[in-house]
């Protein structure tokens, strides 16, 4: 069963055409990850899956369901089962660890406060921060951050996970933290979107791997193909810088 499916997926902002005519599926448990320079549309994709961004064209179909705008319950329910993280952690300052995990279930969802709580334990400790559970996130390094802010993102219970330049953030030596959370949830079947500047996380993770340049994609293909044996010279030239 395709998660995702985009067909003829288009976005511009006015005259700016950021990307058109994108068609990509997911399966269940997969992870496909986006490779590409800094402006050729990775970021917008993926916004527009869960439509933080409204495509200008095209479809986006989630678990068998068409995001349409005019349908607003319909819609909900599709973005809820998507957890996003960005490359910004966007925590709550004004709330510790557990109540930054705890909020959107009990606000949005209305779910039960105990078993809210009992879950976002279990989660701060996947994600090896049990010893955070009263802490700021003024006190936390950017790692510990990000890895809250996946913590946050799997308390609403989705089906999908989407990743935008989740270590691009970070300080080097933080960024192998955060990637071995993402690891663990690809190991346990997480359906994952993931744009990177990653290229080893690529490689070791990825069901699929789309380089995308210009707007439009270039090369997809198994990691082992795309690293090793890229047929597309725009592809080849981009690694040779990057690796």
């Amino acid at each position: 069963m395709n998660m995702i499916e985009t067909k003829g997926l288009s976005k511009s902002f006015g005259k700016l055409n950021v990307f058109e005519n994108l068609n990509v599926e997911v399966k269940k448990g997969e992870v496909l990850v986006i490779i590409g320079p800094s402006g050729s549309g990775k970021s917008t994709f993926l916004r527009c899956l869960n439509h933080l961004e409204i495509p200008t064209g095209g479809t986006v179909n989630i678990e068998g369901e068409i995001l349409n705008v005019k349908d607003k319950k319909k819609m909900r329910n599709a973005i809820e089962k998507m957890g996003m993280v960005f490359q910004n952690f966007n925590l709550f300052p004004h709330m510790t660890v557990l109540q930054n995990v705890m909020t959107a279930p009990l606000t949005v969802k209305k779910q039960n406060k105990s078993e809210v709580f009992e879950r976002a334990k279990k989660l701060i400790a996947q994600v090896g921060l049990s010893e955070k559970l009263d802490v700021y996130p003024s006190k936390l390094s950017g790692g510990q951050k990000q890895r809250v802010a996946i913590a946050r993102a799997l308390c609403m219970e989705p089906d999908i996970m989407l990743f935008d330049e989740p270590t691009s953030a970070l300080d080097p030596e933080l960024v192998g933290e955060v990637l071995n959370v993402m690891k663990d949830l690809a190991k346990i079947g997480m359906t994952m979107v993931v744009v990177t500047h990653e290229m080893g996380f690529a490689r070791e993770v990825a069901d699929e791997v789309i380089f995308m340049d210009g707007g439009k994609i270039v090369e997809r293909g198994k990691p082992e193909d795309i690293f090793s044996n890229p047929k597309e010279e725009r592809t080849k030239a981009f690694l040779d810088k990057v690796l």
